[in-house]
């Protein structure tokens, strides 16, 4: 799994007419406790309920076991993830999109400083049943969100300290995918 991760650890900035960038959360706790039960005492923390539904309102954090995973895809071309714990959601899209590219985004509030950042910016706002309007959407990054989802959830659950690296190695795994010879794809993962 880390030698896939390490292998998709390329910055390579996304250029394209179009890119999306989306956000989802996905359920991660400390899962295989034994290395992290000394942080699980000091913070006194008594295990999470399972099932049902969220005991907070609003949006997932690092914290409440619920980390966020941005997904910036190039139309008609790379995908990235990242789970983004010290930096911001526009430092993330500025690390990894080219400027001046036009970025599909919904109505999350910190998307809304990308035009500070040298970006052409568009978004559709989900709260009024906006989903696309012509060329502005971000479903291909929901796609692929929902892949991700399937993906991991065969490990029946993961550690959110290690959630990075399984982000990298499906993103290797999902930009990999167009390399149809198998011979080609074994070498580029043993490279």
């Amino acid at each position: 799994m880390e030698k896939l991760a390490s292998l998709s650890n390329t910055n390579v900035k996304l250029k394209d007419t179009a890119v999306e960038s989306d956000e989802f959360y996905i359920k991660a706790g400390l899962k295989g406790s034994r290395p992290y039960h000394e942080e699980i005492i000091k913070i006194g923390r008594k295990p999470r309920r399972r099932g049902g539904l969220k005991p907070w309102k609003g949006r997932g954090t690092f914290q409440k076991d619920h980390p966020m995973i941005t997904c910036i895809h190039q139309r008609n071309g790379m995908t990235y993830f990242d789970v983004p714990i010290k930096q911001s959601l526009v430092d993330v899209v500025c690390t990894n999109v080219g400027y001046g590219s036009m970025i599909c985004t919904d109505e999350y509030l910190p998307y809304g400083k990308l035009e500070e950042h040298g970006f052409v910016h568009e978004q559709v706002n989900h709260s009024k049943k906006e989903y696309a309007r012509g060329n502005v959407h971000v479903n291909n990054c929901e796609c692929r969100s929902n892949l991700y989802q399937l993906w991991i959830r065969k490990f029946m659950g993961v550690n959110k300290h290690n959630l990075q690296t399984y982000s990298k190695a499906f993103q290797f795994i999902h930009n990999l995918r167009s390399v149809e010879d198998r011979k080609e794809r074994f070498r580029l993962i043993l490279c």
